[in-house]
């Protein structure tokens, strides 16, 4: 019998016919009604160096800075010297007329950093002149929150970016022991500390240049980590959505520390799992993804 008298058999059976019908219909609806993967960013779980940091701006400057005061009352001759140039020690600036011609000298070698007073004319005892210091010499200086300073030492390391090069290291030299207040952008006041930083200067960075530094408090290698962004809430607990056989499941994770968008976990997950980044509302527990 061929496939046609088969299929005209079958087709003549009306139980069978039905069935068919019935069949065909529950599988159109089966797909129709069926929930598509919900597309989502996944990572996946790795080892690495954990690192505990704060992030605040700083100003460099240069470490040892001399102004240059009019020695009396009297006349000043116009200044020859300009921001930049460089001097050396004990060279000639200017003089000062009162009775005789007093002689203003440079009191260290280095450069110009800012000319206070460059016009001839009269001039009173104490009237700072120029400024001037070693641009080879910079330090930076970050004004830390006291409630961020509590965990930085001495001798850690900094990262520094932002001032128009790539990336530079330094170190924390000295933090200073008394706090002071500053009122912030939004008005409010804040107790801060100065935290100064030595660092390998590039030719083309001088005094005053704004920089971005990471001062590290703690770093911990082997650790593993998860991006914050992986984690949410679930009562007094962390939780996220592991990725299993493309389902997301829900999996509760001990975290020891979180600094910046990186949390260190203590347990819950393992090495290579992945997780889904960002959760959305659609995210549910058992739900397909991709």
């Amino acid at each position: 019998m061929s496939l046609k008298d088969r299929l005209s058999v079958v087709w003549k059976n009306r139980y069978l016919r039905y069935g068919s019908i019935f069949a065909v219909l529950v599988i159109v609806l089966l797909l129709f009604y069926r929930k598509p993967p919900v597309p989502t960013e996944i990572y996946r779980v790795a080892r690495g160096t954990y690192e505990a940091y704060i992030e605040e701006d700083g100003i460099t400057r240069v470490k040892e800075k001399f102004t240059v005061f009019s020695p009396a009352s009297g006349v000043m001759m116009r200044l020859n010297t300009h921001a930049g140039d460089a001097l050396k020690k004990n060279e000639l600036i200017t003089h000062v007329m009162l009775d005789y011609m007093r002689p203003v000298k440079s009191p260290a070698s280095g450069t110009v950093l800012k000319v206070h007073r460059e016009s001839e004319g009269p001039i009173e005892m104490g009237t700072p002149i120029l400024d001037i210091g070693d641009t080879t010499k910079l330090e930076i200086v970050s004004e830390v929150l006291t409630r961020d300073v509590v965990g930085l030492k001495p001798n850690n390391n900094v990262v520094i970016s932002g001032w128009g090069g790539g990336t530079l290291n330094g170190k924390i030299r000295l933090i200073e022991p008394a706090a002071f207040t500053k009122v912030s952008t939004l008005g409010v006041e804040e107790q801060r500390v100065r935290v100064l930083i030595d660092f390998d200067r590039p030719k083309e960075m001088g005094e005053g240049f704004q920089v971005r530094c990471r001062l590290i408090s703690k770093q911990k290698p082997g650790s593993l980590t998860v991006p914050v962004g992986a984690l949410f809430r679930e009562g007094e607990s962390w939780a996220l959505y592991r990725v299993v056989k493309q389902r997301a499941l829900k999996a509760t994770v001990k975290i020891a520390d979180t600094s910046g968008n990186t949390a260190l976990v203590e347990s819950g997950l393992n090495e290579g799992d992945e997780v889904v980044l960002f959760p959305s509302e659609k995210i549910r527990d058992g739900v397909k993804v991709r």
